[in-house]
């Protein structure tokens, strides 16, 4: 109600009109006493002069001696006479309304006073009774009456006017009184009201600057981006912004009032200079900020939350003010730090990759020219020792003759004799091999030498057709050291299939990933005997496809769903970035318009699926 009024524009009405209120009750009520007053005051007058009268009247030395009683005046307002039924005086015969006033004395009144008019004169009039003596036996004893009985009484008349006069006038400094009073009473209620509203407004101006600032700085708060975390010198939490509470788990009002380090290590007991622990207490004694470290804080849900923190002492008039924390989620950043260093490793990689394969280019091309010599000169050693052999043939059948020659036995019995020192038939059969594998051997090194070109020179970045049949045969021979040992490989290369218009270098290193990975799979299998890889190829009539399955362990269902996701591996540390499929998926579904799929059973091994468009859209 105060609070309305001190709101309100008429707020000086109501001072005014309570004190107008108060003054005017208390006016009519003195007025009304003032009324009443004069009555009061003539019926004192009256008794006084009742009592004077009946004392001189009793006392002859009293009348000798007041020459007014005498004259039966003692003001010039006040009249009385003494008055009877049966007065001895015919001047003191009562009247008709002291005749009423006498019976009502006779019956035990102790007086009678009226107000009356005379001739338009206002008076108040008083019979008191006078009661029979013994000194008054003398003169009125012939009434009959004996002392103690009524024989008449007083009448005394006081005039109004006077006492009318006087009430008037006391009235006029009354109402003065209350109207001086009214007026001074409500300025100063007014004067001291507007003070307190004066007051009261800079107080409300107040609150609302606090509250908008309070509100301000809740909203800077609360749109920050990061944790915001008020601190006191105990440790305890006093305030969070919602960012902090949504980090941490928390509610605020479950946070408020709980130690902070608790909150955010649980039992785990922190170490080290740069955690939060230890940057709140530092700062808490000398006062300065803390910014630029890294810790993990632990959420509500049990899981760690990489964080960047920041300390601050919070500034205020008092000493024991606390700090303020400040951390934001990194978790991502260190996550992408990660793979920004695995593919700057594979950048790495691939780079070494290159310059392995240039230099292997090289080497293949400073190999292709001698190995071919080889090969052709293998060639002709075969040719020439079939032709040897034909020779020695035709020898041993001269030598069997010359030996039944007399002349000619001893030199063909040396001869026998080297022969048999040689072995000559052991040297026909095994230099006969010996040629034979050096020739397949040498016809190996040239088809990997040829695998390892292409390889190292893919060609062109532009689209052009391929032969995927060779595209799966150089792959096969490259990777050759990675599948040699734990599996046999099974090639099952279709009849006239189609070119495809491909990326072959491209296309070479996902079929090359494919065998790595199905020879990675047997070998984690661990099976008591080689396993088995197949690479079938096949066409429809819009497609080509290359199929690699592997005797391994199958993938496990719960990671199937993310065997194409980047970085992800089931491999040892050092033996996969989890980088191949991913890349693999993206040559043949993002640059080739094709599909890259896997079929599996967990115990029985995978295949994987390449298909590749005939005709690829326009877009």
């Amino acid at each position: 109600m105060l609070i309305r009024l001190l709101q309100s524009r008429y707020y000086w009405l109501f001072p005014v009109l309570f004190w107008l209120l108060i003054t005017t009750t208390s006016l009519i009520w003195n007025l009304s006493r003032i009324d009443r007053s004069v009555k009061d005051i003539a019926f004192e007058r009256g008794r006084i002069m009742f009592e004077m009268v009946r004392l001189t009247k009793i006392n002859p030395v009293l009348m000798a001696n007041d020459p007014a009683v005498f004259k039966k005046q003692v003001m010039d307002d006040i009249h009385y006479r003494t008055v009877s039924a049966q007065p001895v005086n015919p001047e003191n015969m009562a009247e008709a309304w002291e005749m009423e006033a006498l019976s009502k004395l006779e019956n035990g009144t102790g007086y009678v006073f009226q107000p009356f008019l005379d001739q338009a004169q206002g008076y108040f009039r008083y019979i008191g009774p006078v009661f029979m003596q013994e000194q008054c036996i003398q003169c009125h004893g012939y009434e009959g009456k004996k002392v103690g009985d009524l024989r008449g009484g007083i009448s005394v008349k006081v005039m109004a006017q006077p006492i009318m006069d006087s009430q008037f006038q006391f009235k006029q400094m009354m109402t003065f009184m209350h109207v001086a009073g009214f007026v001074l009473i409500s300025l100063t209620s007014v004067l001291l009201i507007q003070q307190l509203r004066n007051q009261f407004n800079l107080l409300n101006r107040t609150k609302n600057e606090l509250r908008e600032k309070e509100q301000f700085l809740s909203d800077v708060t609360n749109s920050m981006s990061e944790g915001f975390v008020v601190i006191d010198q105990q440790g305890a939490v006093r305030y969070t912004n919602p960012e902090s509470e949504w980090l941490l788990g928390w509610d605020g009002v479950e946070m408020e009032g709980r130690q902070f380090v608790e909150l955010v290590y649980g039992d785990k007991q922190p170490t080290g200079e740069n955690s939060v622990k230890s940057a709140i207490d530092m700062t808490l004694r000398d006062g300065l900020i803390r910014t630029g470290f890294d810790d993990v804080f632990l959420h509500k849900e049990g899981r760690q939350v990489d964080v960047a923190f920041s300390v601050s002492p919070l500034l205020r008039e008092v000493s024991d003010s606390g700090v303020v924390v400040t951390f934001n989620d990194i978790s991502e950043r260190k996550r992408a730090d990660e793979e920004r260093r695995n593919l700057e490793r594979q950048l790495n990689q691939t780079h070494k990759m290159e310059a392995v394969g240039q230099l292997a280019g090289g080497i293949a091309h400073e190999i292709n020219t001698p190995i071919q010599y080889v090969g052709d000169n293998l060639k002709f050693i075969k040719e020439s020792y079939e032709d040897l052999g034909s020779l020695l043939q035709d020898y041993s059948n001269l030598m069997h003759k010359a030996a039944e020659i007399p002349e000619l036995g001893a030199e063909a019995a040396k001869v026998k004799e080297t022969i048999d020192e040689i072995d000559l038939a052991y040297l026909e059969e095994e230099t006969s091999n010996a040629i034979q594998q050096s020739i397949s051997g040498a016809s190996q090194v040239a088809h990997i030498v040829l695998a390892m070109k292409e390889f190292a020179h893919p060609g062109s970045k532009q689209m052009a057709l391929a032969d995927m049949n060779r595209i799966v045969s150089n792959a096969v021979a490259v990777c050759k050291n990675e599948w040699k040992y734990v599996a046999d490989t099974d090639l099952k290369l279709g009849d006239n299939l189609p070119q495809v218009e491909c990326l072959g270098g491209e296309i070479s290193q996902v079929v090359l990933n494919l065998v790595i990975n199905a020879a990675h799979a047997i070998e984690a299998a661990q099976l008591q005997q080689k396993g088995k890889i197949t690479i079938t190829t096949s066409h429809s009539e819009n497609s080509v496809e290359v199929r690699v399955a592997d005797t391994g362990t199958g993938i496990p269902m719960e990671v199937q769903d993310s065997v194409f996701n980047p970085f992800f591996t089931t491999k040892d540390v050092g033996r996969g970035t989890g980088q191949g499929l991913a890349i693999a998926q993206d040559i043949v579904m993002g640059k080739h318009q094709g599909e890259l799929f896997f079929e599996t059973e967990e115990g029985n091994g995978t295949t994987f699926v390449m298909r590749l468009p005939l005709q690829r859209n326009s877009a």
